[in-house]
């Protein structure tokens, strides 16, 4: 049974890559790796990032490989930063295994070194349009560099609270970004901190929240470039970020918090509130919070709104990739597919659905998720995050150091010297428009 497709993404733009060889390299392909004894050796570099991760790799992923392939030797490489990825160094120095997860700040790098193989000649007639529900985000141009879940157009952005802090202190769940602002003020006022949050998921959420409930024509038009950061009504919207710093609705160095410490905190009661994604439900029980939690997305005043996402740039998923330096593609191209066919069944299994469809696709994991997935099924618009769809590498890395600024306990930066400074990163943004 196929999963809904999103029939309304706005980042399903046509991308333009003007690369020179982003594509399978003809020179000195490396030799095969193996064991004296003859068997071929298959590196892959994956990201020991989550307990998703770990998850999907231990068992879904290497259970899958070792079935399918039980001739070939798989030696596995973990890396465990995301904020410092090995994959441009081991480009460089061309040292990169056969398959390697490549995440969103390596996808230029990766495409511009000619890294990634394009697997389109050795995927079966119809083998796309038979397994993904939306095939057209797969692809890059004419390209497939990339063999995805697809998991990240259902991943949203999500407050997570402690009900019973919202019930003794005499706060309601927020409809709307005014009533987000005035919680946060009661918390304050009462000794509270309102909100936690890892540093990499506020910049790769709070601003374009913010935007969505308060002016979403701004943030939409920031997605086709029919307006820029000095448009008045981004002005305006961010100076709702402005009052929650300045009223210090944010625990202290959240741009330096991994998703462990705010999850603590969270957990610990010490704040009313965390912001994450919603990958993060598994966690969000009252089992393992030791109370009952709420969630809501970013508030919007009407039912109208634009639900954000995670979905990387259509062909840009990121994802398992295949080295492009290999003398056999089409071992490689198979190996993707067992990934990502394992991979999408352990998403769904755990009540996260996948543009890859499975056999048995995912049902709500539990009443929070089944909530969040109403409305995001209501929403009218979906759009990615800022980052994710509409900046190239150069502007993600500087943005983050804005935005890091932005979010620092330093009450002297607040939106207005965001927006001077970021205005000019995004003219020099080499990403077009989506429609």
């Amino acid at each position: 049974m196929k999963m809904k497709k999103v029939l309304s993404l706005v980042l399903a733009g046509t991308m333009v890559l003007s690369m020179a060889a982003c594509g399978k390299k003809e020179d000195e392909p490396k030799a095969d790796k193996g064991k004296e004894d003859g068997a071929k050796t298959i590196t892959i570099l994956w990201p020991e990032t989550d307990s998703t991760q770990v998850d999907v790799m231990e068992n879904y992923l290497r259970p899958a490989l070792k079935e399918k392939f039980p001739d070939i030797e798989f030696e596995y490489i973990s890396t465990t930063d995301n904020t410092n990825s090995p994959i441009k160094t081991m480009s460089a120095s061309g040292d990169l295994p056969d398959i390697f997860f490549t995440a969103g700040g390596d996808i230029d790098a990766v495409l511009g070194a000619g890294d990634a193989l394009d697997v389109t000649p050795y995927l079966e007639e119809g083998w796309l349009e038979e397994n993904y529900a939306n095939p057209d985000l797969v692809k890059n141009g004419d390209a497939i560099y990339f063999l995805a879940a697809g998991q990240n157009a259902y991943y949203t952005p999500v407050f997570y609270y402690n009900t019973a802090l919202f019930e003794a202190n005499g706060v309601k769940e927020p409809t709307n970004i005014e009533e987000l602002v005035s919680a946060s003020k009661t918390f304050v006022d009462k000794g509270i901190t309102p909100i936690t949050t890892a540093g990499w998921v506020s910049s790769y959420s709070l601003i374009d929240g913010i935007l969505a409930s308060a002016a979403p024509d701004a943030l939409a038009d920031l997605h086709t470039r029919k307006c820029d950061w000095t448009d008045e009504r981004v002005k305006k919207a961010l100076s709702y970020f402005d009052e929650l710093k300045t009223m210090k609705a944010f625990s202290a160095d959240i741009g330096n918090k991994d998703d462990a410490a705010a999850y603590s905190e969270f957990q610990a009661g010490n704040t009313a509130m965390m912001l994450t994604y919603s990958w993060f439900n598994g966690d969000m029980t009252e089992e393992k919070l030791g109370f009952v939690p709420g969630e809501f997305n970013f508030p919007a005043a009407d039912d109208d709104y634009i639900q954000l996402i995670f979905e990387p740039r259509k062909g840009n998923g990121g994802g398992y990739t295949a080295n492009a330096d290999t003398d056999n593609p089409e071992l490689l191209t198979e190996i993707l597919q067992v990934i990502v066919a394992s991979e999408s069944e352990r998403h769904n299994a755990n009540g996260v659905n996948t543009n890859f469809i499975v056999e048995k696709p995912a049902e709500p994991a539990n009443d929070l998720e089944a909530e969040r997935m109403e409305a995001y099924n209501a929403a009218k618009t979906y759009l990615s995050v800022l980052p994710q769809a509409q900046m190239d590498g150069v502007t993600i890395a500087e943005y983050t150091t804005l935005y890091n600024m932005l979010i620092s306990d330093d009450q002297g930066y607040l939106s207005e010297n965001f927006i001077e400074e970021m205005q000019p990163v995004w003219e020099a943004n080499t990403y077009g428009a989506t429609e």
